[in-house]
C-alpha cells in the first residue's frame, strides 16, 4: 500500500482540510464569504478532499467511530463531483463552521490509534 492510502496519512489529510477551513472561515461571517469565488471554491475543495480520504478510510476504521456521521461526509463529496449546481453557498458554509469542527476530535481519536 502506497504511503498516500494508509489510513493514518488520509486521516491527516482530513485533519490538514479541516484546520484549513477552520483558520479560513474563522472571524468571518457567512455575508462576508457568500459570493467570494476564492473562498467559496477553496471550502468546496477542501470539503471534497475531506470526502474523499474518507470515503477510502477502511470501513472496520469509520465503524469503530461512528460519531464522525460518514455517510453525509461521503455523501457530500459526491454532490460537488456530479451534481455541483445543487451545492448552496449556506450549505457549505454550515459544513465548514459547525459539521467540520465537531468533525475534527474525532480525526484526533482516529489517529490516536496509530501514534500507539
Amino acid at each position: 500500500m502506497t504511503s498516500a492510502k494508509r489510513p493514518e496519512v488520509r486521516l491527516r489529510h482530513i485533519l490538514e482540510q479541516i484546520d484549513g477551513i477552520v483558520t479560513a472561515t474563522r472571524g468571518r461571517s457567512f455575508e462576508e464569504i457568500q459570493g467570494n469565488f476564492l473562498y467559496e471554491r477553496a471550502v468546496e475543495r477542501a470539503v471534497q478532499i475531506v470526502s474523499e480520504a474518507a470515503k477510502e478510510l477502511p470501513a472496520d476504521l469509520r465503524e469503530r467511530h461512528p460519531d464522525g456521521h460518514w455517510q453525509p461526509i461521503i455523501r457530500i463529496g459526491n454532490l460537488l463531483r456530479h451534481e455541483y449546481y445543487r451545492i448552496r453557498s449556506r450549505d457549505m458554509w454550515e459544513i465548514a463552521t459547525v459539521h467540520l469542527p465537531v468533525l475534527r476530535p474525532v480525526i484526533v481519536a482516529m489517529l490516536t490509534e496509530f501514534d500507539s
